[in-house]
């Protein structure tokens, strides 16, 4: 749990230990839920080096947003030296000297939304310690979109923001050499619970909100697996996080395997009901005839949808 990794690591003195748990632009690796698309695959391939074809691909307006996000995401994960990101600004700049003008708030406008968000989503992760004020309310600007992929950007890029003071305060910890008592440790964590639930609610509500406002519901143009990993980062910082329950009922006499997100449960015999709590997220429920069928057995596939503490019942057992 991250919540105990907080402790451990405020009590080791000065060691040059990697504060991974706090840079979600760096450390949240969504782009593997893409890698079947050749451009996302070269930019994982490419050691955090942006090239021009990337760029023809982020800013060709017909491309869907989710990917020029992942490549991105990819590039952040790969080129988190200050050698590889201070390169990558410049090729994006000159890219943009070369194909449009410097960038500034008319040109800027020029763009489709989902560019201008791949725009301040490159600039956030190439300088994530220090969001700049513009970047910041650019991508809060996009928190409001019903497109989920754009929300889930614009949470990560306020998520970052919102972590760095707490960034900060450990840093200045290990660089003075001091060792964190046990108590101070704690402290620190009472502290930090309050901020990181907010955080993590926040990126929930992007994540499997069923509504991006009272009427209109989100569009789910970016990956469940890759949504899915963005929330398995920010979980353990929900500290008031609330188990959900999925009820799964075989409506047949006869027996069927059921299997959950991949994963196989077992049988569920004729007429019996399956329960299991889970954490918040979308799952997949497969059921397959075991027997008592003439030629192919009968499969069901099922999503849900789950938020704190929601409870579904899927039926399964029958032809859809």
């Amino acid at each position: 749990m991250k919540k105990v990794l907080l402790t451990l690591l405020m009590c080791i003195s000065a060691l040059a230990v990697s504060y991974a748990q706090l840079s979600p632009l760096t450390e949240v690796e969504f782009y593997k839920a893409y890698l079947d698309v050749p451009i996302v695959r070269t930019a994982s391939l490419a050691n955090g080096k942006i090239s021009n074809a990337m760029l023809d691909y982020i800013f060709k307006k017909t491309n869907p947003d989710d990917v020029k996000y992942a490549i991105i995401n990819a590039l952040g994960a790969k080129g988190k030296a200050d050698k590889i990101r201070t390169v990558n600004r410049k090729i994006f700049d000159d890219y943009m000297v070369a194909n449009y003008e410097e960038i500034n708030d008319e040109t800027f406008r020029i763009f489709s939304r989902g560019t201008q968000l791949c725009i301040l989503y490159f600039y956030a992760v190439t300088n994530y310690r220090d969001c700049d004020d513009g970047i910041l309310r650019g991508a809060q600007d996009f928190s409001a979109s019903c497109n989920r992929s754009d929300a889930v950007i614009s949470s990560l890029i306020c998520a970052q923001n919102d972590m760095n003071p707490f960034i900060i305060e450990r840093d200045d910890y290990l660089e003075s050499g001091e060792r964190m008592t046990v108590l101070e440790a704690e402290e620190f964590n009472k502290k930090w619970e309050k901020p990181a639930t907010e955080i993590a609610r926040s990126v929930k509500y992007a994540c499997f909100a069923k509504n991006c406002d009272e009427a209109d519901p989100f569009h789910n143009d970016m990956r469940e697996k890759a949504v899915n990993m963005v929330w398995e980062y920010f979980k353990e910082y929900d500290y008031e996080i609330e188990e959900s329950k999925i009820i799964i009922v075989n409506k047949s006499s006869n027996p069927y395997e059921i299997s959950i997100n991949g994963d196989v449960i077992g049988n569920l015999g004729g007429g019996r009901t399956y329960e299991k709590e889970v954490e918040p997220g979308y799952y997949h429920i497969k059921a397959v005839q075991v027997s008592g069928y003439m030629f192919s057995p009968t499969v069901n596939n099922r999503d849900v949808n789950l938020e704190d503490g929601d409870s579904k019942t899927v039926y399964v057992g029958f032809e859809d």
